[in-house]
């Protein structure tokens, strides 16, 4: 049995530069122009260019030019890669299928802060196996409550006004 992997490669990879891949597919994502296009090297390379990405990140670069943190080579070096994302995957898919598992990352890394720092669930500080799998089992209908809360005021449009927390108080 194989696992599928999906990795985001750093930003300062060798693949940004060395490998060409041609940008000759699209699609939009939450209404956003996405050009990509994906290369088979070993494992797949996804390569994706999201133009309003792009207006952000090369905003950023001439914000940190203008306060003296990165030379102007340092910026042309940086505005080749904006815009762009790469992805690996040992599973050959679709360019946006690829590009939404990647997008969905963020869902659950947003989980993973709201169970952190929101419900304080990762301060084990009980003293017996009881106490902490109560204190788990707890965190974990916390979050579940959370999100669907969450998930109620997005149906009603209102999840840009308040978040669940706002809502309990």
């Amino acid at each position: 049995m194989e696992i599928s992997c999906l990795i985001p490669a750093r930003r300062n990879s060798r693949c940004y530069y060395e490998e060409r891949i041609h940008l000759n597919e699209h699609f939009r994502y939450h209404k956003r122009l996405v050009r990509c296009g994906c290369k088979k090297l070993g494992t797949n390379l996804y390569l994706f260019e999201d133009q309003v990405l792009m207006l952000e990140e090369r905003d950023a670069l001439y914000d940190k030019l203008d306060a003296g943190k990165i030379t102007k080579v340092e910026l042309h070096e940086e505005m080749k890669k904006s815009g762009h994302i790469l992805i690996l995957s040992n599973r050959k898919m679709k360019e946006q299928e690829a590009y939404e598992l990647f997008k969905r990352r963020e869902s659950v890394e947003k989980m993973f802060d709201i169970y952190k720092s929101t419900l304080s669930a990762d301060r084990l500080y009980l003293h017996d196996d009881e106490s902490v799998f109560g204190h788990v089992f707890i965190a974990f209908l916390s979050l579940y409550a959370y999100c669907t809360l969450e998930l109620l005021l997005k149906k009603a449009g209102a999840n840009k006004k308040m978040t669940p927390g706002d809502l309990l108080f």
